[in-house]
């Protein structure tokens, strides 16, 4: 009796001691998430600036029964400390509590803390920061003149032609530049974008689908070649390869699975933040 009472008592120990390690890693895993998060690496935070819920409190306030924020410039005051109070303090706990079903069947807290270290790195993180300078400035602008472009020659039953580039840039340039693109998971965090947008069209009229389908095929196709045009000669072809080289270890390879799993229903998963930042709001007003 005894020792059956006493292997019980080691099994269930054991069992407590596994169930305590998947915690324990579990919260170590969010916490190298929320970091990730923070840093300026993760495009991620893009889709939640200050803006964004800075605008959804004052739709609140406008809406609020007896509202005691009546002067405007007043609302516009509170409304901007309350957002900015949120990003800095709740929002990537947020973000990490809603990916990290995600990223722990991808990604083990050591292998996070390695991708942690890395994107810290002042060296890539400089390139990156330039990619994002660029992308903001020179990137944006190519794509707003071709998107007319495009959306002219489609809405007259042509082919919109994709962008030229100089003959040793398209030989030795944008192989690389078409790669960067797809190891780093741009390329299907796009097109799962241009997917969610395609979806939401999808109550249109049949012609507003094929208009849709015709454009964001063109987007799909130009995107890496603008990126050419507007990096080639403020990025060079070490910088860039330095990067793919960063993109294809192991570990970024399974970040970038965990990110396309959770790009694949981006939707939802902006509704989950807004969902918690609302409830955070509640008690704020």
């Amino acid at each position: 009796m005894k020792k059956s009472l006493t292997a019980t008592v080691q099994v269930l120990l054991v069992l407590c001691l596994v169930l305590c390690s998947i915690s324990c890693s579990r919260v170590g895993l969010k916490n190298e998430l929320t970091k990730y998060y923070q840093s300026e690496w993760s495009r991620l935070v893009a889709n939640f600036s200050v803006a964004h819920f800075k605008s959804k409190i004052l739709v609140a306030m406008d809406t609020m029964s007896g509202s005691t924020y009546s002067v405007a410039t007043e609302r516009d005051a509170i409304a901007d400390e309350l957002a900015r109070e949120y990003c800095d303090s709740y929002l990537f706990t947020d973000m990490a509590d809603v990916a990290l079903p995600f990223y722990e069947n991808h990604l083990t807290v050591v292998e996070f803390k390695k991708i942690n270290a890395t994107v810290y790195n002042e060296t890539p993180l400089s390139i990156m920061r330039k990619i994002d300078s660029i992308m903001d400035r020179d990137f944006s602008h190519l794509v707003n003149v071709a998107m007319s472009a495009a959306v002219a020659d489609i809405m007259n039953g042509e082919t919109p032609k994709l962008p030229s580039l100089p003959e040793e840039v398209a030989k030795n340039y944008l192989p690389l530049m078409e790669r960067f693109y797809e190891v780093s998971g741009r390329r299907i965090i796009t097109e799962n974008g241009f997917t969610a947008m395609k979806d939401m069209i999808n109550q249109e009229a049949s012609e507003s689908q094929i208009l849709a389908e015709n454009f964001f095929e063109y987007l799909s196709n130009a995107t890496p070649i603008m990126m050419c045009i507007a990096m080639e000669g403020e990025l060079s072809s070490d910088e860039l390869s330095s990067l793919i080289d960063i993109f294809e270890s192991p570990e970024f390879v399974k970040l970038k699975e965990a990110t396309m799993e959770l790009s694949n229903d981006i939707l939802k998963t902006n509704k989950m933040i807004n969902e918690r930042f609302d409830r955070w709001l509640i008690g704020k007003l």
